[in-house]
């Protein structure tokens, strides 16, 4: 769910710089004059390929990162099934939890790989704030950018 909704936020990134694109675009006279510069749709262009670009490398990386976080995170989930087989899963299921130790190791501390799975999981976490630091970044420089004009005269 988290990456769903950090690759959401990357799309909203690039909404906000279409529409401040679009209100800083004057609108043509009837003597058909050029406001408009080159400079200043230059200036726009860089600033949607800036936004765009940091946000496709954003979203690779998120993909990346949440497709094996999730894969790791909840590879011990999915050793539950609703419609049983008879043939034993290899993974966390196999490791004995710390009170139905066969061996009598007892006190031993959690084995049943949960510890595991947070670390997983907030390192995963880290991962995916800093992708969406690089769409961040992009947008940044794209609303600076965006800000350059030369008005035709």
């Amino acid at each position: 769910v988290i990456p769903v909704v950090m690759a959401g936020v990357i799309g909203i990134y690039g909404l906000i710089v279409a529409v401040i694109l679009a209100e800083s675009i004057p609108t043509p006279h009837q003597t058909r004059d050029n406001s408009y510069s080159i400079y200043t749709g230059m200036a726009h262009l860089c600033a949607g390929l800036c936004c765009g670009v940091s946000g496709l490398a954003a979203g690779g990386c998120i993909g990346i990162v949440g497709d094996h976080g999730v894969r790791a995170v909840g590879y011990r989930a999915s050793q539950i099934s609703l419609f049983p087989s008879t043939t034993e899963k290899a993974g966390y299921s196999t490791i004995p939890d710390g009170e139905d130790d066969a061996a009598g190791g007892g006190g031993g501390g959690d084995v049943s790989g949960s510890e595991d799975q947070n670390k997983l999981f907030v390192g995963m976490l880290i991962m995916l704030i800093f992708s969406e630091a690089l769409a961040l970044y992009g947008l940044i420089v794209a609303l600076i950018v965006s800000q350059h004009s030369y008005v035709c005269e």
